[in-house]
């Protein structure tokens, strides 16, 4: 009988029938809201946690079996951008409604035929780099316009000191490989990713291979997540706090993984049943990630401080429910400047739009409470940011209001939008 993994479930039930006018669409240029009345009760689903899920298809891919990966929702833009890639370096993989079957490349991931397009995704743009530094050839590596404008040179900066050359540390790039048995330092204090990165391309590189681990470590969540799904899969490769020995291994992948929601969009669910005084019952799992800690404490902070060093993708609706809170400030966020957008700056103007005061700290945000959100009287700037999609629509939904670029919260969610607009139908 076939291994089986499960991982956490979270589900946001936080209240059912709501109405939402729209003019546009979620894939046009700007989507307008029209205000509804308090709804009874609306089940809010979440789409498949994408951290668990690309993680998952990494693995599955360099194993030599067939695994199953299912799923509620609809796996969101990122999901598919690494399906995409993986798929160009050999591995085979039918999707389909609830679960995605992932056959493992023959004797490894071989060379793309063509540049890898990591979309919007910057965990697979780090994956793909750090995979690509095991190959024997260059690879070249694009994004979409949000993606080439991220910073890569912490990740870039290993790769070089283990022998590789990588054209340049921003998107795109060419990745001319391979990998020496060196030892190479990684400042872990701006992202969790490139360590993520090097642990799942792991399997191909040489024995030998030394990381010095240096700075104070951001989204350990994230990285500790890694670290779980690599040992399941085989993995030996196990960081002290100051040294990763990096040796190859056989990866065994399960016959069949279960992925539940995200995370990370609990908040959302959060702010739409404060706005509405419908309350919000959210389930936390047990022995949950560190970001639940953070979810957990904006229920419980009175104008204190909510650290979010570990859980910086909560920040635009986390600030939003403090400023329609009791206020307080937000910090340990500096890393969330290179994201999508410089994420405490436009979450700051975002608040602006909807009337909501707050200050852009070094690491975060200070918010005064006692707030309400305001019609905006002109079009949100979203900046392409999922997340400030999600939390602006969201506003917009109690008080009105029309958001740019909706269609970008499809990175995470695609059914984000339909599931808001369709609320009243």
């Amino acid at each position: 009988m076939g291994r089986v993994v499960r991982l956490r479930r979270l589900d946001s039930p936080i209240g059912s029938d709501a109405s939402i006018q729209q003019s546009g669409t979620a894939a046009g240029a700007v989507l307008r809201i029209e205000s509804i009345e308090a709804p009874d009760a609306v089940h809010w689903r979440l789409p498949p946690s994408k951290s668990h899920m690309i993680r998952w298809l990494v693995l599955a891919a360099q194993s030599e079996g067939i695994t199953e990966i299912a799923f509620e929702g609809v796996p969101g833009e990122d999901i598919a951008s690494m399906g995409g890639c993986l798929e160009m370096m050999g591995a085979g993989i039918e999707r389909g409604d609830g679960s995605w079957v992932v056959r493992g490349a023959k004797n490894g991931l071989s060379i793309p035929d063509g540049v890898l397009d990591c979309g919007n995704s910057g965990t697979t743009a780090r994956i793909m780099t750090a995979i690509a530094a095991g190959m024997p050839l260059p690879v070249a590596i694009d994004g979409d316009e949000s993606l080439r404008g991220r910073d890569a040179s912490s990740l870039s900066s290993v790769l070089t000191g283990l022998g590789c050359r990588i054209s340049s540390e921003r998107l795109p790039c060419t990745v001319t490989g391979r990998i020496q048995p060196k030892r190479a330092n990684l400042d872990q204090s701006s992202s969790s990713q490139p360590l993520t990165a090097l642990l799942l391309a792991s399997p191909s590189f040489p024995e030998g291979t030394e990381i010095l681990l240096t700075g104070e470590p951001v989204s350990r969540g994230y990285s500790h997540l890694t670290m779980e799904i690599c040992e399941a899969c085989g993995s030996p490769n196990v960081p002290n706090e100051e040294i990763l020995h990096l040796d190859p291994w056989r990866v065994i992948a399960p016959d069949r993984v279960l992925i539940y929601g995200e995370a990370s969009l609990v908040p959302m669910s959060m702010l739409f049943g404060r706005l509405f005084g419908t309350g919000s019952k959210v389930e936390i799992p047990p022995g949950g990630a560190i970001i639940a800690e953070a979810i957990e404490s904006l229920g419980n902070t009175d104008g204190g401080r909510v650290d979010l060093r570990d859980a910086s993708d909560i920040i635009s609706p986390a600030a939003a429910l403090m400023a329609i809170g009791n206020g307080g400030s937000i910090v340990g966020a500096r890393h969330v400047r290179e994201k999508e957008s410089d994420r405490i700056r436009t979450t700051v103007e975002m608040l602006a739009a909807f009337g909501m005061s707050s200050r852009a700290t070094d690491d975060g945000i200070e918010i005064p409470g006692g707030q309400f959100p305001k019609k905006p009287d002109k079009p949100v700037e979203t900046h392409g940011d999922h997340r400030l999609v999600m939390t602006a629509a969201v506003l917009a939904s109690k008080v009105g209001g029309t958001i740019i670029n909706p269609g970008a919260s499809a990175v995470t969610d695609p059914e984000f939008i339909e599931r808001l607009t369709g609320l009243g139908e």
